[in-house]
C-alpha cells in the first residue's frame, strides 16, 4: 500500500471538492434566481423584464452566506473531531475498565491495532441503540481521531471478524479519509440547508395565509403569501437538486476508498476471512442505523447506512463486488435461496481463509525499510502489538489503563537510568506535588517494571496511555505536561525519547485551551522548507554524534544528500536542539505528502549514519512521522 499515494490522492480530492461546492453554489444562485425572479414577475411585483441585477447580487450574496455560514458551522461544530461525529450519530464513549465483556474485546482489538500501526490509541465509543451491524472511523487526524461501532456488530462479529473491521477503519485513519469525511459532511450540510429554509418559508406562508383568511380579505396579501410558497417551494425543489449532485459526489468519493481499505484490512491482518466474513454476515442482516443523522454521515461508514432506491446514490461498492475481491470465490457457494450469515461457517472456501501472521519486513531495520511500512503495518507488527499486550507485566497494565496512575506511569518513562539523575527527577517530583508522596512512591514503583522492559517498547506503552490521560480534568492534564517537561529538562538535554514523548503529550493530551493541531493553508515543497528541514537534520546529527562535530557533519551530509537539498548546512550543535524544533515542526507539517515522505527518509539517513538506528533514533523518527500524520508502525526484531 503506498501510503504517501493515498494521502495525496486524498488531498487533491479534497481540492476537487471545494471547486465541486463552488460549481454547487453557483448553479444554487442561478436557479433560485431564476425562481424569485419567475415569482416576481408570476405576482407583478418586479419588472417584468428576466435580467435583473440588482435581484441577482441579492439572491447570490443571500445564497454564498446561507450555504457557507451552514457549511462553516457544521464544520466548527465537528471541530473537536471524531468525539463529536460519534456523538452526534448516537455514540457512547467506552470506559477504559469497562465491565462489559464485548467492549472490552474491542477496547483490546483497537489498542492492539493501534500499537501496531505506531498512532496513538483513539476514542472507541459504542452505538448502544443500533441493532444494524456497522462502524466508522472520524476525525480531522489521528490527533482527534474515534472509532465506533454498533452494538449490532458487538453482538454479531467473532473476534477475527471485529479485527478486520478495526483494521478496515484504521485504513481510513492512515490514508487521508477522515478529514475529507469530515468536510464532505460540512458541504452536505450547506447544500441542505436550502431545502430546510425553502420547506420553512412554505410551511410560515401557509399557516399566515390561512391566518390572513380570517382576518381579511385582502388580494395583494393573498398573492404575497401565494408567491412566497411558489418560492418556498422552488427552493426545496432546488434544494434536493443539489443535494443529489451532492450524493453523487459523495458516493464518487466514497466507494473507491471502501475497497481500499478493504484491501488495506486484508494487507494489516493477513485475514482476509476476517474482513470477508463480516461483510457476509451484513449481506444476511443489515447495516441500517436508526440515527436522523446518518444520512449525512453515511459515505464514512463501514456499509451503506441507509436504503436506496438507486444503486447510483449509494456510498459504498455492492456487498458481494467487496466479498469477492477479498474472498474470491466465496459466493459461489452461497445457495441462491440462501443467505450469506448462513454460508459464513459452512463453505469449504471460507474455510480455507483461516489465515495466520506472516513474516513481515526481514533483516534488520534500515532507513528504507523503515519508511516503507509507513502507514502500512505488516501482521508481524500486529501480531507483536497482541504479545505486547498479553505479556505485558499486570502492573503496568492497570497503570496504563487507570485516570489516576497513568501520570505515574509517564514520568516512570521519562526517569534516568542513571541513579544519580534519576535521584535529582524525583527530588523535583516531590518538590511538584508538595506533600503528596503518593506521585513519587507510584512512579518509583512503576520504573522498577519499566526499567525490566525492552528499550523500543517504552513509547507503545506510552501510547497505551493516552485514553486514560485524555481522561483526567483540565488541571490535570495541564499539570502532567508542566511535570513531564521538567523532568525530561531536569539535567537540561532533551533525548530523542524525552523529545519524542513530550511532544506525543502537547499533541495528545490537551488542555481545553489548546487547539486541535492540524495543518493549515497551502501545501509546501520541501524546498520551500529548506531552513526548517536543515534543523531537524542538524538536531539528529549532533545526537548521534555525541559533540563529535566532523561525525554529525557527515551524517547531516548523508541526509541532505538523500532529500536533495545540497545547498543547507549543519546547523551549530548550540542552535540545533530538540527543544528548539517546535516551530520548524509545524511549519513541516504543512508539507505536500511526498515532501514529508522525502523529509522522513532523510531523517532516518542521518539516524543510520553509524550503521544503524539505535531504539532512540527510531524514537524520534516515529515521533517525527506521528507529528507530520505519517505514522511509523511498531520496531520489531526479526
Amino acid at each position: 500500500m503506498d501510503f504517501f499515494g493515498h494521502q495525496d490522492q486524498a488531498r487533491k480530492a479534497s481540492s476537487r471538492l471545494v471547486w465541486l461546492f463552488a460549481a454547487a453554489v453557483i448553479c444554487i444562485v442561478v436557479l433560485i434566481y431564476i425562481a424569485a425572479k419567475l415569482t416576481l414577475i408570476a405576482t407583478e411585483t418586479g419588472p417584468g423584464h428576466l435580467i435583473d441585477w440588482p435581484v441577482f447580487g441579492a439572491v447570490a450574496g443571500l445564497v454564498i452566506v446561507v450555504v457557507g455560514g451552514a457549511m462553516l458551522y457544521k464544520t466548527a461544530q465537528l471541530r473537536t473531531g471524531g468525539s463529536a461525529v460519534a456523538e452526534m450519530l448516537g455514540g457512547r464513549l467506552v470506559e477504559i475498565d469497562t465491565k462489559d465483556p464485548q467492549e472490552k474485546i474491542l477496547r483490546n482489538v483497537v489498542e492492539e491495532m493501534a500499537i501496531a500501526s505506531g498512532v496513538p490509541v483513539p476514542d472507541v465509543f459504542v452505538i448502544d441503540g443500533e441493532e444494524g451491524i456497522n462502524a466508522f472511523a472520524a476525525g480531522w487526524s489521528s490527533a482527534d481521531a474515534a472509532i465506533a461501532v454498533t452494538r449490532g456488530s458487538l453482538e454479531a462479529f467473532t473476534r477475527d471478524e471485529l479485527q478486520g473491521v478495526i483494521a478496515h477503519e484504521f485504513s481510513h485513519i492512515f490514508h487521508g479519509d477522515m478529514r475529507l469525511n469530515i468536510r464532505l459532511m460540512g458541504v452536505l450540510f450547506g447544500i441542505v440547508c436550502i431545502a430546510v429554509i425553502g420547506r420553512i418559508l412554505c410551511r410560515g406562508a401557509f399557516y399566515g395565509s390561512i391566518a390572513r383568511s380570517h382576518r381579511s380579505s385582502n388580494s395583494d396579501r393573498r398573492d404575497n403569501g401565494q408567491g412566497i410558497i411558489i418560492f418556498g417551494f422552488a427552493l426545496i425543489i432546488i434544494g434536493y437538486v443539489g443535494v443529489f449532485f451532492a450524493r453523487l459526489i459523495q458516493s464518487a468519493v466514497s466507494r473507491q476508498r471502501e475497497y481500499l481499505a478493504d484491501a488495506s484490512a486484508v494487507q494489516y491482518t493477513r485475514n482476509p476471512r476476517g474482513i470477508g466474513l463480516a461483510l457476509a454476515k451484513i449481506g444476511g442482516l443489515t447495516a441500517q442505523m436508526k440515527n436522523p443523522h446518518t444520512e449525512e454521515a453515511s459515505h464514512m461508514l463501514f456499509a451503506d447506512g441507509m436504503s436506496r432506491l438507486s444503486s447510483a446514490m449509494a456510498t459504498h461498492p455492492p456487498l458481494e463486488q467487496r466479498i469477492e475481491r477479498v474472498l474470491p470465490g466465496f459466493l459461489k457457494h452461497v445457495e441462491p435461496e440462501g443467505s450469506l450469515t448462513n454460508a459464513v461457517n459452512e463453505t469449504p472456501v471460507a474455510q480455507q481463509f483461516a489465515g495466520g501472521a506472516v513474516a513481515g519486513l526481514a533483516g534488520s531495520t534500515t532507513p528504507g525499510r523503515l519508511l516503507a511500512t509507513v502507514g502500512d503495518p505488516q501482521p508481524k507488527h500486529v501480531e507483536a502489538a497482541h504479545q505486547l499486550l498479553e505479556t505485558l507485566p499486570l502492573d503496568l497494565s492497570v497503570a496504563a489503563h487507570e485516570p489516576g496512575r497513568a501520570p505515574s506511569l509517564v514520568y516512570a518513562l521519562l526517569l534516568d537510568d542513571d541513579s544519580s539523575e534519576r535521584d535529582k527527577q524525583l527530588k523535583l517530583l516531590k518538590k511538584s506535588a508538595g506533600d503528596t508522596s503518593a506521585i513519587v512512591h507510584d512512579t518509583q514503583a512503576c520504573y522498577r517494571e519499566v526499567s525490566a522492559l525492552a528499550r523500543n517498547l517504552r513509547l507503545p506503552l506510552f501510547e497505551l496511555t493516552i485514553p486514560a490521560l485524555r481522561s483526567l480534568p483540565n488541571d490535570e492534564r495541564r499539570t502532567l505536561q508542566q511535570r513531564a517537561r521538567e523532568l525530561a529538562m531536569a539535567d537540561d538535554h532533551l533525548s530523542p525519547f524525552e523529545f519524542a514523548l513530550i511532544k506525543s503529550i502537547e499533541r495528545h493530551v490537551r488542555t481545553a485551551d489548546q487547539a486541535t493541531p492540524r495543518a493549515h493553508g497551502r501545501r509546501l515543497s520541501l524546498q520551500q522548507c529548506a531552513n526548517e528541514a536543515a534543523l531537524v537534520l542538524s538536531v539528529i546529527a549532533h545526537a548521534d554524534a555525541k559533540n563529535d562535530t566532523e561525525k554529525a557533519a557527515t551524517a547531516f551530509a548523508r541526509g541532505a544528500q538523500a532529500i536533495s537539498l545540497p545547498n543547507v548546512r549543519l546547523v551549530d550543535q548550540q542552535a540545533a536542539k530538540p527543544q528548539q524544533l517546535d516551530q520548524a515542526i509545524e511549519q513541516l507539517g504543512r508539507m505536500s505528502p511526498f515532501a514529508k515522505r522525502n523529509l522522513l527518509s532523510g531523517c532516518a539517513e542521518v539516524a543510520a549514519s553509524d550503521g544503524h538506528l539505535s531504539d532512540d533514533e527510531i524514537d524520534l523518527v516515529r515521533a517525527l512521522g506521528e507529528l507530520w500524520d505519517c505514522p511509523v508502525p511498531l520496531t520489531v526484531d526479526d
